[in-house]
């Protein structure tokens, strides 16, 4: 059976086949029914977030959302509801997606960075700080007031004026705001694809808005009591490499959006520097994950020898095996009596196992080495915080096993016991929920919820990379003597 599963626990990743639902076709009662049942027969932690001492609990809550749901007719709210219910589980890999019917906005409002410049001044943007020209990422957006020719009800509309997406381009809107007094600002966020997101969004500070967890900075105009940023700042949401007093400094934002390549090209451009250095930061605050591979270039100069990985096993239901087959054969829903005869082998044998967990080896842990290993750097500094999830927390259990490292920060977000996601359509909405097992002793020694402690805790509101390389130079020079 190893030969069945074991390669799909690192391609076989959440393809979202959502069919075309009316949203006035959907009664949430019967989608908070799908919900759960998809969630109780098919999501792999279940048998840990629900147990016998806190099955009671459980059954209450479901009762309680049932209830809501039973309430509810509004498509919007009733995911609200389905999200609640699924807080009760506290995994960040447990989540809803619209069916296709979800709302395109393919709205655009001609608009260019001279013409806003002129209107900021003559209609006296300055007195409302949410205006400006504000940016995220690959992502440059001016935030106007709601056209008056418009009949979209909304207050300001955040529109792109320069774009490194080829997705994306000026003129299109990114997000609508509708102020919310005395709370968050409602938001219309329109992702990737341009459907659209519900979600809420606030001003932490006359140059930062916060929208969904994430950090626009105000670029324009220059607020006057915040520092010009230096490359490392201006630079946080991109990968590079920097140096601060001939430090090598990596930054990682995330492992999704480059390709491993990429990564491979940033570490050998510097790696004379790389390896003769006394240090090195790496730093993985706000990474939210990925692909594992992204970050394997690193992992030379990272580990100092072998480490211990644990063994990942799969959950075996009905859906899950289907879509194991689905995979393997290259063909959806494929009837069993057209199976090959190994097809049919494979597909006996995990249905003769259904309802249980199967992992790779028989053992807990198997030893990976990595192909090659650099003496230097001497020390890594390893910054973590909250927002560092997913793939970002299995580089982080990876490196933190080397000598060389030191994790510098606060907890991980907890969001790795469960992976490999797969989607479901229940009509209404698409649930997607992980299929896998990080490791066999996930009850005894969960990450999730509270994440991987760092070595040394420092507080959010410390600057912590002049702390990190103070601690680092203090402990090398402690260590020499």
């Amino acid at each position: 059976m190893k030969t069945i599963l074991k390669p799909l626990f690192t391609t076989f990743l959440a393809i979202v086949a959502i069919s075309s639902i009316q949203a006035q076709d959907c009664q949430c009662s019967e989608a908070y029914e799908k919900a759960v049942e998809t969630y109780e027969e098919n999501y792999s932690l279940f048998i840990y977030k629900v147990t016998d001492e806190n099955r009671d609990l459980y059954n209450a809550h479901k009762v309680v959302m049932r209830e809501k749901a039973n309430k509810t007719s509004d498509l919007s709210d009733c995911k609200k509801v389905i999200e609640q219910y699924l807080q009760f589980f506290r995994d960040g890999h447990t989540y809803i997606l619209n069916s296709n019917s979800k709302e395109i906005n393919e709205e655009k409002i001609e608009i260019s960075e001279a013409t806003y410049k002129e209107d900021f001044v003559d209609n006296n943007y300055n007195l409302n700080p949410i205006f400006g020209i504000w940016e995220r990422g690959k992502y440059t957006v001016a935030i106007i007031p709601n056209p008056e020719e418009s009949s979209t009800v909304r207050d300001f509309v955040g529109v792109i004026i320069d774009s490194g997406s080829p997705n994306w381009e000026p003129t299109d809107i990114k997000f609508e705001l509708i102020t919310n007094y005395g709370k968050p600002y409602k938001i219309k966020y329109m992702m990737g694809d341009h459907s659209i997101k519900t979600t809420t969004g606030q001003l932490v500070n006359n140059s930062t808005f916060e929208i969904d967890g994430s950090n626009w900075k105000k670029i324009w105009p220059k607020v006057s009591d915040e520092p010009t940023l230096g490359e490392i700042e201006s630079k946080f949401n991109e990968f590079h490499l920097a140096y601060i007093d001939e430090i090598p400094y990596l930054r990682l934002p995330d492992f999704y959006s480059v390709e491993p390549s990429y990564v491979d090209s940033l570490m050998q451009a510097h790696h004379e520097n790389i390896v003769k250095s006394d240090m090195m930061i790496v730093d993985v605050r706000g990474n939210r994950g990925g692909n594992d591979g992204t970050y394997f270039p690193v992992l030379p100069y990272v580990l100092s020898g072998p480490i211990e990985l644990p063994a990942s096993g799969f959950w075996l239901s009905e859906y899950n095996i289907q879509m194991v087959m689905d995979y393997k054969t290259g063909e959806s829903n494929k009837k069993v009596e057209d199976y090959t005869r190994e097809e049919k082998e494979d597909y006996d044998l995990m249905m003769a196992n259904k309802g249980t967990a199967f992992f790779d080896y028989p053992e807990d842990t198997f030893t990976f080495n990595a192909d090659t290993l650099y003496n230097g750097p001497k020390k890594i500094i390893l910054l973590t915080d909250k927002e560092t999830a997913s793939s970002g927390e299995t580089f982080v259990y990876r490196a933190n096993q080397s000598d060389k490292v030191v994790v510098y920060g606060q907890n991980t977000a907890g969001v790795v016991d469960g992976f490999n996601g797969l989607s479901k359509d229940i009509g209404c909405f698409e649930v997607v929920f992980p299929t896998s097992y990080r490791a066999k002793d996930i009850k005894e020694n969960p990450i999730d919820p509270y994440g991987i402690a760092p070595d040394v805790f420092v507080n959010k509101k410390v600057d912590i990379i002049p702390y990190a390389i103070e601690h680092m130079t203090q402990l090398i020079k402690n260590n020499s003597q």
